[in-house]
């Protein structure tokens, strides 16, 4: 069923809203954690845990893309997004502040661009079997009817697809690819590079990396997990409820499944050497 067209009040409010909130932007807090990625690893499922704890103030929206495709329209207009001082401090003694857009990990510029503005944040980041991750990620894309091939097809085409894109946006600050984030799917998840980017970036103790397929099976745990790294109270929510789960989708073959298997096997050993820690990926 689709969602009623929003009115014209209803999009004139909206504007007023954001035009009042970048207006007092001096008085709004910057994010004190992001969950850079991976995409379609379980991450709204995270932040809309952590958002609901009473020590933190969700942003106005989870996925902001100022370090990746919104840069170029300033501090101010990223600054909006967020609570104001006044607010975090009425909320709670020791209240903070966060976004989500998992495109962060795979951007080349956004990294920098973070520990830029914000050197001390807390960088959060789930790594889900690169296999299934691509699965989902595909499917995700073809139900936005952006992709039309199927999946065998699809990650053939992949390096005809992106080759250069990663070149052009550094080239180029402003430019925005829309292949290399949409249809990357194998190569995001080649985790060691895009990791390896970050950790030139900030030191290991400000990124903390999880295992989705851990998350998954005990969001509890990593959630205290995650709380720890936070330096906030213990909480719970009332249910872990899954967000923005993708329903079921066909699997793929065995026989492609055993390719991929090998074709990330090199990688994944980059990764756990990486990050010291040792994940079950078949």
């Amino acid at each position: 069923m689709r969602k009623p067209k929003p009115t014209f009040l209803t999009v004139l409010n909206n504007k007023s809203k954001e035009w009042s909130r970048r207006i007092n932007s001096f008085q709004r807090a910057l994010p004190d954690f992001i969950i850079i990625g991976a995409a379609k690893g379980g991450t709204t499922s995270l932040f809309n845990y952590l958002i609901q704890h009473p020590q933190i103030v969700g942003p106005y929206r989870k996925e902001v893309h100022y370090f990746d495709h919104h840069f170029h329209k300033g501090l101010d207009w990223y600054k909006h997004h967020f609570p104001t001082i006044s607010k975090l401090k009425k909320t709670h003694q020791h209240a903070i502040t966060g976004e989500a857009s998992p495109y962060y990990l795979s951007h080349p510029l956004a990294a920098h661009r973070i520990k830029e503005l914000l050197p001390h944040v807390k960088l959060i980041v789930l790594l889900r079997n690169p296999i299934d991750r691509a699965l989902s990620n595909y499917q995700h894309i073809k139900r936005l009817k952006l992709e039309q091939e199927p999946f065998e097809k699809a990650i053939k085409l992949e390096a005809a697809r992106i080759n250069g894109e990663v070149e052009k946006i550094i080239q180029n600050p402003n430019y925005y690819s829309f292949t290399h984030k949409h249809f990357s799917y194998l190569s995001r998840g080649i985790y060691h590079k895009e990791l390896e980017v970050w950790f030139k970036e900030f030191p290991a103790s400000q990124i903390c990396i999880f295992n989705s397929e851990q998350f998954y099976s005990d969001p509890a745990s990593v959630l205290e997990k995650t709380l720890n790294f936070l330096e906030i109270e213990q909480w719970s929510p009332p249910s872990f409820k899954k967000f923005n789960s993708g329903g079921d989708y066909e699997p793929i073959s065995d026989e492609l499944r055993s390719e991929l298997v090998k074709f990330y096997e090199p990688h994944n050993k980059k990764l756990f050497e990486l990050i010291h820690q040792q994940y079950d990926w078949k």
